[in-house]
């Protein structure tokens, strides 16, 4: 009987385990980042290849100010001393 309690209990999970990760907040915003960069980046798909390397660079400083934006809006309920 002894036996058995012990195989039940260590059968079920524990409820004292944590979920928290190193550098969780930073790899939510990363995970956040890597939603919003290809429709942005899509966005701009055909303004890209048809402009030439100062205007690509005008371009990509505009689209990432759009990333971080997005982002920031996304992430807005997220604490930055949350752990995940």
């Amino acid at each position: 009987m002894q036996m058995a309690r012990t195989l039940t209990r260590s059968a079920k999970p524990d409820a004292d385990t944590n979920d928290f990760v190193a550098g969780g907040y930073e790899r939510a915003i990363h995970g956040i980042e890597a939603e919003v960069r290809p429709i942005i980046e899509q966005n701009y798909a055909d303004e890209w290849t048809a402009s030439g390397i100062v205007k690509r660079w005008f371009l990509l400083r505009r689209m990432e100010r759009e990333i971080a934006e997005l982002v920031a809006e996304r992430s807005r309920h997220i604490s930055p001393n949350s752990l995940f």
